[in-house]
């Protein structure tokens, strides 16, 4: 059976929402005074929803007042419940303490904190950066009190902003092998000489099974896009793509797409390529300038790192930073002393490209000519045994001529 799709919460309906999680599934057990509503995927529901097992069924069960079990047979709340009413239930706890208060998006995951002192749950969001207080006044709070969600240390919230090396956070192994999964099927998956609505699809549904946050998504995206050769026809053929995403992404989050975007095409080449194609960043800088998915405004605040306080993640190294901001210097400078209309960075790129594709042509010719040379040792190899063959053929029935005069 397909496992019907929801938004996260129910009450948005956009259907391209990004945010999504499995509809409730219930069962009946038992009957009379003894019946009990089991909830049949939690698991998948709280994974979806990045919060411990315990957290929806508790809160559900307090809202109903009725208590609740984790058994071996399942999770149970005492009663009859339906599933649309677990759902509207469900959609409370999310706006309490899954969206982040601000821009109500469900980033806040790994990033709360109980501050005992002051009775306080707070939170920080992975989306916009903006450090909220959760209510801390419902039945459930005193709960969360007792057992907050367990995360690594680095995973806490930081007033800092982000930027010194104890801010860099790790990935765990599942994530990493999602961001080298999807990444390899965008780049696998897209076309070149495809229409732009056909690519838009395809990376659409890729990025939409993972359910990234926003940083992961781009980075991902930057990933998936380019190629081993990184500044070639292809690179242009791509931009509406480019623009079409980061453009696209929902209202404030527009720079943010950018910002991991850029650090996806840094790592691309930092640590990927080990440097190759560092010399044609000023020119890709350009060219996102000049096709408005990069703003004067935009890279001056990078450049005096504004954007840092807002954009914390755990994919922030600040010494790749540097790299990539020193790679851009040309470009840099172009944009510190005020680009005009009708002005551009002195520019290789044309010459670099072809002097990589004649580098490419030449490797296939090389190639062809190694083929053609080792054809030619076969045929000659192949001759020499035919004619070796075609001796001892010879000298075999010389031997059966000198058998028959004995």
């Amino acid at each position: 059976m397909e496992v019907q799709e929801v938004n996260i919460p129910t009450t948005v309906t956009d259907p391209h929402y990004r945010y999504k999680m499995p509809k409730i599934q219930t069962v009946l057990q038992g009957s009379g005074n003894g019946i009990k509503t089991k909830w049949v995927n939690l698991p998948e529901v709280t994974n979806a929803l990045k919060v411990p097992l315990e957290y929806p069924l508790k809160f559900i069960g307090k809202e109903l007042g009725s208590n609740t079990e984790v058994k071996s047979n399942g999770y149970l709340i005492n009663g009859n419940h339906t599933a649309e009413k677990m759902q509207e239930i469900l959609d409370k706890f999310i706006k309490k303490y899954v969206l982040c208060p601000k821009c109500k998006f469900p980033e806040i995951y790994g990033k709360i904190q109980i501050k005992k002192e002051k009775g306080e749950i707070r939170c920080q969001c992975r989306s916009c950066g903006t450090v909220s207080k959760l209510d801390s006044t419902h039945e459930f709070a005193s709960y969360i009190k007792r057992y907050p969600p367990e995360y690594e240390k680095d995973d806490k919230p930081s007033g800092s902003g982000g930027g010194s090396k104890k801010d860099e956070k790790k990935l765990d192994a599942t994530m990493r092998k999602n961001i080298r999964e999807s990444s390899g099927k965008i780049s696998k998956c897209i076309k070149n000489d495809g229409e732009l609505n056909e690519n838009i699809k395809i990376v659409n549904d890729i990025l939409k099974k993972y359910n990234f946050p926003i940083d992961i998504k781009f980075y991902v995206f930057a990933n998936g896009i380019f190629e081993k050769l990184l500044y070639t026809k292809s690179f242009e053929k791509r931009l509406p793509l480019i623009k079409h995403f980061i453009k696209n992404e929902s209202d404030g989050n527009v720079d943010k797409a950018l910002f991991f975007f850029l650090y996806g095409l840094n790592d691309f080449i930092f640590a990927r390529n080990k440097g190759e194609g560092v010399k044609y960043l000023p020119s890709m800088m350009y060219y996102f300038y000049d096709k408005e998915i990069l703003s004067e405004e935009f890279w001056r605040n990078v450049l005096d790192k504004k954007e840092q306080v807002k954009y914390n993640s755990e994919l922030y190294n600040s010494e790749n930073e540097k790299k990539f901001i020193n790679a851009c210097e040309e470009f840099n400078n172009w944009i510190k002393n005020g680009p005009y209309e009708g002005e551009e960075p002195k520019k290789e790129e044309k010459k670099d490209e072809k002097e990589d594709e004649k580098k490419e042509e030449k490797k296939e010719e090389k190639k062809e000519d190694e083929k053609k040379e080792d054809e030619k040792k076969d045929e000659k190899n192949e001759k020499k045994e035919e004619k070796n063959e075609e001796k001892k053929e010879e000298e075999k029935k010389e031997e059966e001529i000198n058998i028959d005069d004995i």
